[in-house]
């Protein structure tokens, strides 16, 4: 009696982990989903600020009297 308590535990536990598991997967899958979208938005951001600042950066190729 005592085995069978035992394996239908351990069976529940691997179940738990299982579904613990694929429930991380998604999760992951999600955030990285969120990431890639906000890395297109944030590029097209800074590339528009790049340009609109040109006369503000800094220039590393000019000639010095």
């Amino acid at each position: 009696m005592d085995n069978k308590i035992f394996i239908v535990a351990l069976l529940g536990f691997c179940g738990w982990i299982g579904m613990s598991v694929t429930d991380l997967k998604t999760e992951v899958a999600v955030v990285n989903v969120k990431v890639t979208e906000n890395h297109k938005m944030l590029t097209v951001l800074w590339d528009d600020f790049l340009r609109s600042r040109h006369d503000n950066i800094a220039k590393l190729n000019i000639e010095v009297n």
